[in-house]
């Protein structure tokens, strides 16, 4: 049709084209243009925040190379106050939580690995701090408290790790029926157990003889 309109014509068409149309379309363009320009100021943003601690994580294994346990603190504390939401932040976390179980702080162990469970997008790292907070509540003689915190699976290649913990748990409730199943479990769920984990194989062992 544009073809047997004059230029003026075709010139007036696309005015009045913009004019009904324009605005939308604009708003859509800068709609995206601003959503470009916060993804990569995000990326830009979350790669400073990455190379920063990733510095003080490198910092923090100097200084505990050198068994200065006062600064690795230090960098430890400034890994999860300043860059909570980067892996480093939760493993200076798990970090913290070893130390406070050293030093017999055991509420403060608690509330940083149960830090770590809420907090992490790393699944695998949870599964870890749920570990280490299930043993936690079986050395205090607290077995239900670790089975509840064991009733979530967060990653499964870490389920023979689990079982064992469960089974941990059970012995301590001196049910031994369930405390050996969970170590068959175990065994059978992880590779070469016997061998790897010889203190599994003992405690099913154990169990068996009774």
């Amino acid at each position: 049709m544009t073809d047997y309109l004059t230029e003026q014509e075709q010139i007036e068409l696309l005015k009045n084209w913009i004019k009904q149309y324009g605005p939308p379309i604009l708003l859509g363009i800068v709609v995206v243009l601003i959503a470009v320009a916060g993804w990569r100021y995000w990326q830009a943003y979350n790669d400073r925040t990455l190379t920063h601690a990733s510095g003080v994580y490198d910092e923090m294994l100097t200084v505990r190379a050198q068994n200065n346990t006062e600064s690795t603190l230090v960098q430890a504390d400034k890994l999860l106050n300043h860059y909570p939401n980067t892996p480093y932040g939760q493993i200076a976390a798990l970090m913290l939580a070893r130390n406070a179980v050293i030093n017999k702080n055991y509420p403060e162990a608690e509330k940083q690995l149960k830090w770590v469970i809420k907090h992490s997008n790393i699944a695998s790292m949870r599964q870890i701090a749920r570990l280490r907070l299930a043993r936690l509540y079986v050395a205090q003689t607290n077995p239900e408290a670790a089975l509840k915190i064991l009733h979530k699976t967060d990653e499964s290649s870490f389920l023979g790790l689990i079982d064992e913990v469960r089974g941990d748990a059970y012995l301590v409730m001196k049910n031994t029926d369930a405390a050996q199943q969970a170590y068959r479990q175990a065994l059978q769920e992880l590779p070469n157990a016997e061998i790897v984990r010889p203190l599994l194989q003992m405690k099913y062992d154990n169990l068996s003889s009774v």
